[in-house]
């Protein structure tokens, strides 16, 4: 029934415009500074025909009766009105001059199409490549923890409170590359590593329910790596970094005496046009030797991305990541003392890993402008390890997404149909092998009503399969679900740069093959399955306003957020003590509340002449239990006799600010985040014996402050290079973000990026 409603928008998108399609004249339109191409820029005509730039920043006019006037707009642009007296005077390329406001910042991942980030429905953050070229990050998650809200704890991403610790299986927040899924099916938990930071044009980050557009495990909100374009003119970018770990505040604690702790790392990006084949190559080499003992890797990355013009109408891409990796960890610390970052026996893990990513798609705007696209993604992952968790799988993933945009509406509809596919052998998961698929159809709808008033609203429909050799519920192994969930918002200009947005979504989040049959132990524990598992739903609402401002210097703008997310059925590693079974177990522990605000900032301000970059904000959350007074089960679970949901920090404050002068940039950051109240009691009070085993109740005790991170950093250009001495962690402070693993103690890092062309 679904995909007969979703054709029936198909075939409506293609019959509303009948208009005829005889001479046509191409335009191109280009950046002014750069000459690069604009894609997705809007012309519109006296008479209100609207047209979109395609892929490759043309339009073509339909027949045109002269004297013609057009209207040409593009988010971060001035306005460009021109007229053409006769066919003659028609220029085959217009060039629009960039705006440097910061309300100017394009947003793609709310709407699946360009928009401006001060008229997005929805709470987006966006972190530029020079943010993370001047800060050193070796690795997506690195940067994340600057941003307001955001935390990642042990590789498990968490906005606004949404997630705590789950021990890597399953994520509420769907990380994308290139607006594909890249969370490993299996067990939903992101590789950090795969995603190439040396060829990135922003990181967008939205915060909030985001499943009707992307389904399961959009929970929580989406965090979309952008890769960039190839240039008009071959570029050419080369950097390499080291960064040294020295000693922690208590000089006990250091396990090293005569070796150097240290991280190193090279990497390259190539950009390049041959005609109309778009090419970009790059590569990534990392060596870490941990400053935490057995905590070392080595990792080598490559990235090729294509893209083919066959006309300005049909673009076939084609993306590749392969990503290979050796690397050992520990689970738990040996005692929280001397010995905090050294393993307990039996919690080293030696793996290694391959995965590979084959991204073909299409593109092809037809004669009415009408945006057709297939997003084609298949994943080879190949981990091997001591701890009798090896796993392989093979994922695929398909999406037809079709997109119109009604100019003389102000309506885009953008609507699709996505099927995934996977298949994986772990040893985990009874060393046998499991099936997974699912199917949606979705369709959203903007509309302008006006030059001040926008809203969106959609709808999806997912069903999910998981075959398994267990038979729970039928002989075949056989467990299915199905979901429809909606969404709506809006957002409203009260003033020149006053916004004020509106947005209710539902999510829903199917459990994991991992959460549903895991089987195996870490150091004194164990984690059992649970096939029996409920698929989780919840829906996230916000109320807001952005105001954008000019005063004595400073220009940027301020947003201030309240926020309200519940979730039914919500799945946490609960510990169990029985008879027959001792440790850990995924299990839908009842209905929660996420409640809270946030005040975010970034701008630029001018102080002594000085341009300085400001971002950062503060966020509070209040995350609880329900039905904490009916459920002992609950009240048993945390460690604290307080309704707070575990692994949550109630404040975060995070400010990042850079200043420029002459050839020199001097940045400085500060993360302040509360104590983590709730952790699991069976850490802290282990049964059957309700010892404090590992030293964690007593760490904790004494770090229950919470902890201050302050860093710096100070560029200067030489030429084509820039040259970065970056110090983190300046206070040496000694902290954890989730039990038993402490953090880095202070480093120093020095950094190269060489623009060679």
């Amino acid at each position: 029934m679904g995909y007969k409603i979703y054709f029936l928008f198909v075939l409506f998108g293609f019959g509303v415009n009948v208009s005829g399609y005889s001479q046509n004249m191409a335009i191109v339109i280009k950046d002014d500074e750069t000459k690069e191409v604009l894609i997705g820029a809007d012309i519109v005509t006296e008479n209100g025909i609207g047209y979109t730039t395609n892929e490759i920043g043309i339009f073509e006019l339909n027949s045109p009766t002269f004297p013609i006037k057009l209207k040409i707009t593009y988010i971060g642009y001035q306005d460009l009105v021109i007229t053409f007296q006769t066919e003659k005077d028609i220029l085959k390329e217009l060039y629009l001059k960039p705006t440097q406001f910061a309300l100017d910042l394009v947003t793609v991942t709310g709407t699946k199409y360009e928009q401006n980030i001060s008229r997005s429905t929805v709470t987006v953050d966006i972190l530029k490549p020079d943010l993370l070229r001047s800060v050193n990050a070796n690795s997506s998650d690195d940067i994340l923890n600057k941003v307001p809200g955001v935390q990642v704890l042990d590789g498990q991403a968490n906005i606004r409170g949404g997630s705590g610790y789950s021990y890597g299986a399953g994520s509420r927040v769907m990380i994308l590359i290139d607006d594909i899924p890249a969370l490993q099916p299996d067990a939903g938990f992101p590789n950090w590593g795969d995603i190439p930071v040396e060829n990135l044009s922003q990181i967008e980050i939205l915060k909030g329910a985001s499943s009707t557009l992307y389904g399961s495990a959009a929970l929580n909100g989406i965090i979309n790596y952008r890769s960039s374009y190839a240039t008009s003119k071959p570029e050419t970018r080369v950097s390499t970094s080291a960064t040294v770990f020295l000693s922690p505040k208590d000089p006990d604690k250091k396990w090293w005496k005569d070796t150097l702790r240290y991280e190193s790392n090279a990497s390259f990006v190539h950009k390049q046009k041959f005609g109309k084949l778009d090419f970009i190559a790059s590569g990534f080499y990392n060596r870490l030797r941990g400053y935490n003992q057995f905590t070392d890797e080595n990792r080598g990355r490559v990235n090729l991305n294509l893209r083919y013009r066959f006309s300005d109408r049909l673009i076939l891409g084609f993306n590749s990541i392969v990503n290979i990796s050796t690397s050992n960890s520990f689970f738990l610390w040996s005692n929280p003392g001397s010995g905090v970052m050294k393993p307990l026996s039996g919690t080293v893990s030696d793996r290694k890993a391959k995965r590979f990513y084959f991204d073909p798609s299409l593109t092809y705007t037809d004669k009415y402008n009408n945006r057709h696209k297939l997003l084609l993604r298949s994943i080879i992952i190949d981990n091997t390890n001591n701890t009798n968790q090896s796993n392989n799988s093979f994922n695929n993933y398909g999406e037809y997404q079709f997109q119109k945009n009604f100019a003389k509406a102000d309506l885009v509809l953008t609507s699709g149909i996505v099927g995934t596919w996977n298949r994986t052998n772990s040893q985990i998961l009874g060393d046998t092998t499991y099936f997974s698929k699912s199917s949606a159809v979705y369709f959203n709808l903007d509309k302008k009503f006006g030059s001040k008033l926008t809203i969106a609203a959609g709808m999806r429909y997912e069903h999910v399969v998981h075959n398994s050799p267990i038979n729970v519920f039928d002989p075949k192994g056989y467990k299915s679900d199905g979901q429809l969930i909606s969404r709506l918002s809006a957002n409203y200009q009260l003033a020149e740069y006053t916004f004020l947005r509106a947005s209710w979504g539902q999510g829903y989040r199917f459990p994991t093959l991992t959460e549903r049959f895991v089987t195996t132990t870490f150091g004194a524990f164990s984690i059992f399955s649970n096939p029996a598992l409920n698929p989780e739903y919840g829906w996230s609402s916000e109320l807001a306003i952005k105001q954008g401002f000019s005063l004595a210097g400073f220009k940027g703008f301020i947003d201030f957020s309240t926020f309200i997310s519940e979730y039914q059925d919500m799945i946490e590693f609960t510990f169990v003590f029985e008879p027959t079974r001792i440790g850990f177990q995924p299990q839908n522990i009842g209905n929660t509340r996420i409640s809270g605000y946030e005040l975010g900032v970034v701008g630029q301000a001018k102080i002594f002449g000085l341009p300085i970059n400001i971002f950062g904000g503060y966020t509070y959350i209040n995350p609880i239990y329900k039905n904490y007074n009916t459920s002992e089960q609950v009240r048993n679970s945390v460690s604290e006799p307080q309704n707070i949901l575990k692994y949550r920090s109630k404040h975060q404050f995070k400010m990042d600010c850079e200043a420029k002068f002459w050839k020199m940039k001097w940045g400085v950051s500060v993360q302040r985040v509360s104590h983590v109240i709730n952790i699991d009691k069976a850490f802290e009070s282990v049964p059957p014996i309700s010892f404090d085993l590992f030293g964690i109740a007593q760490y904790r005790d004494i770090n229950n402050h919470g902890y201050t991170l302050v860093d710096s950093r100070l560029g200067i250009d030489i030429g084509k290079c820039t040259v970065t001495a970056l110090i983190s962690n300046i206070l040496n402070q000694e902290y954890t973000l989730r039990p038993a693993l402490v953090e880095a103690p202070r480093n120093i890092a020095l950094r190269l990026d060489w623009k060679i062309n």
